[in-house]
């Protein structure tokens, strides 16, 4: 018993030894580093063990987290190469170098080195690439992709990669020459006050950065000498974006203020692109503007679709002018290539290139896009849409005819389209089902407990019904009405709907309260972000969205209730696809009241002029 004692102590004594050690080892550490003992010039070369220890756990944490990765199909595509070639050129190679070039004498005095990319690239898999691009590497100059969830950008520039080692020199130099192209407008010069840029997505914006634009380049000064030129990299000189293959989009169908806000809020960070945020945050506010004008100065051209199959050009039709009832899934004709167009600031898109469009629907549907809008209803949208559906709709935008080239308005089919009208038993339906809220033949009840149908477009009765039918909206009566009744069932009863004489609801609103709600209506207030609510719920003709609710005649209670629910409750009701939970919080509890009697004092319009 006493040697096993004995034993134990040694081995506490032992225990504490090590401890005691330790502990003297990590103090002394701390003073030896506090003391500035640690050496972190650049040119001090690192120690064998070091660099290898490095680069190993390097390695392996890119092995070990590309595992799940999946390359697209179309990753030998040559328009992504060629895509992906200018920005290597415009950044890449400030480091990494180009071939028949040795590197930059400041990049190798860098620690780490970066690498000459054609030596080392078959070290790495296509995921373990991507990977590396998409998040770059702590304690190196190799920094993440400049912004998120864009992993179609970043796939690209893998295929690039892959292409690099077998490029010479003459076949890189003429894939990467700057166009040439008279460019009038060069203006390098800042402009003004510095704007509001984040074209970074890893550091805080603490005081030791600056987030502004003009922000000055990395290395290549075309941005500033040669703006338009530098923009023809990739879209071309005719602006149309053949040269990349259609990868980048084509700027000749656009007009002069969409292309500015879109290099705007590339600046801003609020639409996502590794390729055109630093390349926007560069610019001034002159050459912005004249970069816009230019390009929309340009003739018509796009770029040729492959044959498409008829019965796809048929889908996207489809899709484009009815929508998609089963997922609520809205026509792209309500806002774009329409007379919504012009109310929605929704972008044209027929004579896009149709890659473009179907990489810019899957951008959307992942969430990674951004906007130009402070609100996008397409995130939701495209959401909801299968590769097949992107796929007809990009083929069926890319060979319409553009609007500046003479492309007709789009129409929207009425919800009478999709199915047999059947108006007697639509009748019944409401009478024994929606009649029992929605009283006094769809007008409500004085307490404003159910909104007024009657004053309401069969188009928006149907997006409704459809919406609660897929649960992107909720209510718990609507939901057991909706689920008992077929997608016909609930077209014609949108479409009864649509067709009563609108009559205003019951109960008088406060007419004091009516006037002053009408300023804030007829004119919003910018400075909180709030739109004029006539934007989009004015009449038709004169600034009412398609499937805008018309809110002229509605119970004030109502809205005011419904209102009050937008403004505290914002993530119901299907948020993404509803700018009012956004637009509600930033009004006054006062406001929303005033707002509710405004519309409630109005007569509630014609259908004839609210029909599709």
């Amino acid at each position: 018993m006493p040697n096993l004692r004995l034993s134990w102590l040694r081995r506490a004594v032992s225990l504490q030894s090590i401890l005691l050690l330790l502990v003297l080892f990590g103090v002394a550490a701390a003073a030896f580093i506090g003391a500035g003992g640690i050496d972190v010039a650049a040119d001090e070369a690192d120690g064998w063990v070091t660099s290898h220890l490095l680069h190993f756990v390097f390695k392996r944490s890119v092995a070990a987290r590309s595992g799940s990765l999946v390359p697209p199909e179309d990753l030998t595509s040559p328009s992504r190469v060629r895509l992906a070639a200018q920005h290597f050129d415009m950044v890449c190679a400030n480091c990494h170098g180009r071939p028949g070039y040795g590197q930059s004498v400041v990049a190798l005095s860098m620690d780490p080195r970066p690498q000459y990319l054609p030596n080392v690239l078959g070290q790495f898999t296509d995921p373990e690439l991507y990977l590396i691009l998409e998040h770059g590497v702590k304690y190196s100059a190799m920094p993440s992709w400049p912004t998120n969830a864009r992993g179609d950008e970043v796939w690209s520039m893998v295929a690039f990669l892959r292409q690099l080692p077998a490029l010479s020199a003459e076949v890189y130099r003429e894939m990467t020459a700057l166009p040439k192209i008279e460019t009038p407008f060069a203006n390098p010069a800042p402009d003004g006050a510095l704007r509001p840029a984040n074209p970074q997505r890893n550091s805080e914006p603490v005081d030791e950065f600056l987030y502004a634009a003009p922000a000055s380049g990395f290395a290549d000064q075309s941005i500033a000498t040669s703006p338009a030129a530098t923009c023809a990299r990739c879209h071309g000189a005719d602006g149309s974006g053949a040269v990349t293959g259609g990868e980048a989009p084509n700027l000749t169908i656009a007009d002069a203020a969409h292309l500015k806000a879109a290099l705007e809020v590339y600046t801003s960070g609020a639409r996502k692109s590794g390729y055109m945020q630093p390349i926007a945050a560069e610019l001034t506010g002159a050459q912005i503007t004249a970069l816009a004008d230019y390009f929309a100065s340009l003739p018509v051209k796009t770029v040729p679709s492959p044959d498409t199959d008829p019965a796809l050009l048929k889908r996207g039709e489809e899709i484009a002018t009815e929508g998609i009832r089963e997922r609520a899934v809205p026509a792209c004709a309500n806002c774009h290539e329409s007379a919504g167009a012009k109310l929605s600031n929704a972008p044209n898109i027929a004579g896009q290139s149709e890659v473009f469009l179907k990489r810019q629907l899957a951008a959307f549907g992942h969430g990674g896009r951004g906007s130009a809008l402070g609100w996008n209803p397409m995130t939701a949208i495209a959401h909801d849409l299968s590769d097949d559906d992107a796929k007809a709709l990009a083929a069926y935008y890319a060979a319409r005819m553009p609007a500046k080239a003479g492309g007709g308005d789009m129409v929207v089919k009425p919800v009478e389209a999709h199915a047999r009208l059947d108006p007697a038993a639509a009748k019944e339906i409401f009478e024994t089902r929606c009649a029992k809220c929605h009283v006094n033949f769809g007008r409500g009840d004085a307490e404003g407990s159910y909104p007024n149908l009657t004053i309401q477009a069969s188009s928006y009765v149907a997006q409704t019904l459809y919406s609660f039918r897929t649960r992107r909206r909720t209510n718990e009566k609507m939901l057991q009405v909706v689920d008992g009744l077929t997608l016909d069932e609930l077209t014609n009863i949108a479409s009864y709907v649509g067709g009563l004489p609108p009559e205003p609801s019951l109960g008088k609103p406060d007419e004091a309260a009516a006037a002053r709600g009408a300023v804030l209506a007829e004119h919003g207030a910018p400075e909180r972000g709030v739109p004029a609510c006539l934007s989009c719920h004015g009449a038709a003709g004169v600034g009412a969205l398609p499937l805008a609710a018309r809110l002229q005649g509605q119970s004030a209670i109502y809205l005011r209730n419904r209102l009050d629910t937008f403004a505290q409750a914002p993530g119901r009701d299907g948020e993404s696809l509803n700018p009012m939970p956004l637009i509600a919080s930033r009004l006054t509890e006062t406001e929303r009241a005033e707002l509710a009697a405004y519309f409630a004092s109005l007569k509630p319009l014609q259908k004839s002029a609210m029909q599709p």
